[in-house]
């Protein structure tokens, strides 16, 4: 028979003990990070399933509507997201905020089929998706779409025989009373050695989707400030949103941008950003050198969120824009296009 010692045990060692939380520790990290990328897996197909059920409504109207985009989506399907619709020609691009950054990469990874591109910009948690308007799922059947004939909201297969399509809207073409629609309209109208340019007139509505109505032009010189510097041209006087885009298309320039002026970023919470929070490469010292404390008009559109904030947005079809008060070193988006008392900023 063998004889078997026995020995009596009081404990594991702390060696012992720390190995086992170790690898508890391990397990659980893993478990967290496992749990996390399975989330940002479903987010971002759940998003992909949202934003390509509202393409789908998009693209209906598009081919039916010669290629032209909706002027507005927010009817048209509840995302839970913020979302902006702009035109690529023959694509459209469904912009749709505050996704975040790593859920975006997730949809980054997943695109396929119709979603033809997925865009992340580092340091935002917008994600930018491109289709084409007839929902292709390659490249020689997606170039077969529609372009539109004036981007988003366009106006170009509405407008009547006497109509010009401007920005959207369908104005009066010239008469012999000096009217316009756009700029060569006022060539037989101008006097030599004199710079001129249609300048549009609104009215407002009460509709708050569509903001005016009755646009009507008028020939007017282009009455430029002197002393101005930086390469830049400014108007005379103060002028509304779509005067100002005629008024630099009559010297060959155009309407400045947010992004001419150096300013890329920092507008987003509220519409606006002042001194150090605009982020980009502004030099507000030239800036000011250049054009003084006058108040300026920009291309950029914004749009009321209806809780105190406006907020940036791609296409011409909103009731705000974008101004640069140089002197004060701000850019904010909270006056209407028909505003009269900012001057233009032309830039080439």
């Amino acid at each position: 028979m063998v004889k078997v010692n026995l020995k009596s045990q009081n404990g594991r060692s702390m060696v012992e003990m720390l190995g086992v939380l170790a690898i508890i520790g391990v397990l659980s990290v893993g478990g967290v990070y496992g749990y996390g990328v399975a989330m940002k897996k479903h987010k971002a197909n759940e998003a992909l399933h949202k934003a390509s059920m509202l393409a789908t409504t998009v693209s209906a109207y598009a081919m039916s509507n010669d290629g032209n985009l909706p002027s507005s989506i927010a009817d048209f399907a509840n995302l839970g997201y913020y979302t902006e619709l702009s035109d690529n020609g023959t694509q459209f691009k469904l912009t749709m905020k505050g996704v975040g950054y790593d859920v975006c990469k997730q949809m980054e990874s997943s695109m396929g089929g119709m979603v033809r591109n997925v865009t992340c910009v580092e340091g935002s948690d917008d994600v930018v998706i491109t289709y084409y308007k007839n929902l292709a799922t390659n490249e020689t059947e997606g170039e077969k779409s529609p372009t539109g004939g004036n981007g988003v909201g366009g106006c170009s297969s509405v407008c009547k025989i006497d109509e010009e399509c401007i920005d959207g809207n369908c104005v009066k073409s010239k008469t012999t009373d000096g009217t316009c629609a756009k700029n060569s309209d006022c060539d037989d109208w101008c006097k030599t050695g004199e710079t001129c340019y249609c300048a549009i007139e609104v009215e407002e509505t009460e509709n708050p989707s569509s903001c005016y109505n009755n646009f009507r032009g008028a020939c007017a010189v282009a009455t430029k400030k002197t002393g101005v510097g930086g390469g830049y041209i400014v108007s005379n006087e103060g002028i509304n949103w779509w005067s100002a885009v005629n008024f630099c298309k009559a010297y060959d320039m155009s309407l400045a941008s947010l992004a001419d002026v150096g300013i890329t970023g920092g507008y987003e919470a509220c519409g606006d950003c002042m001194a150090s929070t605009c982020l980009g490469t502004v030099n507000w010292t030239d800036l000011k050198a250049y054009l003084g404390s006058d108040q300026y008009l920009l291309k950029d559109a914004a749009m009321d969120n209806n809780d105190g904030c406006w907020q940036y947005v791609s296409n011409d079809n909103s009731c705000f824009v974008f101004f640069l008060i140089p002197n004060d070193k701000f850019a904010g988006s909270d006056t209407y296009r028909n505003n009269t008392y900012y001057k233009a900023l032309c830039i080439d």
